[in-house]
C-alpha cells in the first residue's frame, strides 16, 4: 500500500473522531463541523510519529484568557479554572478516541497525578510557551515524551456570541521542538454575563 492510499485510509478512519469535538466550555456549546483531516495535523503527526517510537502524551493547559473587558467579573477565576480542566479531559478524551484507529500501535497518556506534581510550582494558565527547565523536569519526573500545550482565548463580538479560538502544540520532550501545531476557531452562542 503506498504511502496515498494509507493516507487517505487514515482520513476516511479518523474523520468521525476528529469532527466529534462537540464539547461544553463554561458558558459555551462549542460545535465543530465535519472537517478535513488537514485541519487536524497533531492527530496525523500521531499516527506516523507511532510507527518508529514510543510515545507518551502529557496533556497541559497552558494559557486561558477571555476578553480583557471581563476579567473583573465575579466568576472569571472559575471560569479560567473549569475551561482548563474541561480542555484537558477533553483532549485526552480525543486522544484515547483517536488511538483506536492505530491498530496495533498506540500511544500512553502520562497520569494526572504526575503532571500536576511536575507542575507544582508553574501556573500554566499563564504559560504560552513551555520553559526549558519545565521540559527538563517532565524528563526527570515522567515518562513522557510529548507535551500537548492547548492554549484558549475567548472574545465577545457581541452580547450573545463568543469566538473561541483552542491552539494545541505538540512539543517534543527530548528537543523542545514545536512538532506540530493546529487551531480551532468557533463562534458560539453564550448566555449574557
Amino acid at each position: 500500500m503506498n504511502l496515498l492510499q494509507l493516507f487517505l485510509l487514515l482520513s476516511i478512519i479518523m474523520l468521525p473522531a476528529c469532527s466529534n469535538l462537540s464539547q461544553t466550555y463554561g458558558l459555551t456549546i462549542l460545535a465543530h463541523n465535519k472537517t478535513s483531516e488537514n485541519e487536524f495535523p497533531i492527530d496525523n503527526k500521531l499516527y506516523y510519529m507511532l510507527y518508529g517510537q514510543n510515545v507518551c502524551i502529557a496533556v497541559i493547559a497552558g494559557k486561558v484568557k477571555i476578553d480583557a473587558n471581563y476579567e473583573g467579573y465575579d466568576g472569571y477565576r472559575e471560569f479560567i479554572v473549569s475551561t482548563s480542566t474541561k480542555l484537558i479531559t477533553d483532549y485526552e478524551h480525543h486522544l484515547i478516541g483517536i488511538s483506536r484507529y492505530f491498530q496495533n500501535h498506540t500511544f500512553s497518556l502520562v497520569n494526572r497525578h504526575d503532571i500536576d506534581m511536575v507542575l507544582d510550582e508553574y501556573d500554566p494558565s499563564n504559560m504560552a510557551f513551555i520553559p526549558e527547565e519545565l521540559l527538563r523536569k517532565f524528563a526527570r519526573e515522567t515518562a513522557a515524551t510529548h507535551i500537548l500545550v492547548l492554549n484558549f482565548s475567548r472574545s465577545f463580538d457581541d452580547r450573545s456570541h463568543a469566538i473561541d479560538i483552542t491552539e494545541r502544540q505538540l512539543i517534543s520532550v527530548a528537543t523542545g521542538t514545536v512538532e506540530a501545531s493546529d487551531y480551532l476557531k468557533a463562534r458560539n452562542s453564550i448566555s449574557p454575563l
